[in-house]
């Protein structure tokens, strides 16, 4: 079984915090945990970090405790049917600035990217959003999804 861990990456070296066995799965994990020990930033790696510095209890204990692992399970299961394998969530955001010839932007974060993602939903050019499952999205894809986000947009218009 590929393990996947979540570290704490505002600090070096990252120290471990947990492991989980799917990459989506670490990926909840690091951001449950970064909504709940705010000014921490964590990230995932895909492979077991188990030997090297560890995170303060308080973080570690946060990842094991009851709430977190029950609302990563339910995330986990409301994904299933999309997300069957488990792979890491990228949030795509879709940008309308209003004028000339390149007025659409769009441009993609991983979900436990709290930070970043705070800034692109507080971005008033925002028009909206998609979900990618897998590997980081090609700019070919993300161009693909923007004009299938901007053709739906102007059909409903």
């Amino acid at each position: 079984m590929t393990h996947f861990s979540v570290v704490q990456i505002d600090m070096h070296p990252a120290p471990y915090v947990a492991a989980t066995g799917s990459a989506r799965s670490a990926q909840i994990l690091a951001r449950l945990v970064g909504e709940r020990c705010p000014g921490n930033v964590f990230g995932i790696r895909d492979t077991a970090e188990f030997f090297g510095p560890k995170s303060n209890g308080f973080i570690r204990d946060c990842a094991r405790s009851f709430e977190v692992q029950k609302i990563a399970a339910d995330e986990l299961m409301a994904e299933a049917d999309d997300n069957p394998e488990q792979l890491a969530k990228w949030h795509v955001y879709f940008y309308d600035s209003g004028a000339g010839d390149y007025r659409f932007k769009v441009n993609a974060y991983l979900d436990h990217d709290l930070r970043v993602r705070a800034k692109c939903e507080a971005d008033p050019e925002l028009i909206g959003r998609g979900v990618v499952y897998g590997d980081g999205p090609t700019m070919e894809t993300l161009y693909l999804m923007l004009d299938a986000f901007t053709a739906s947009r102007e059909t409903a218009a």
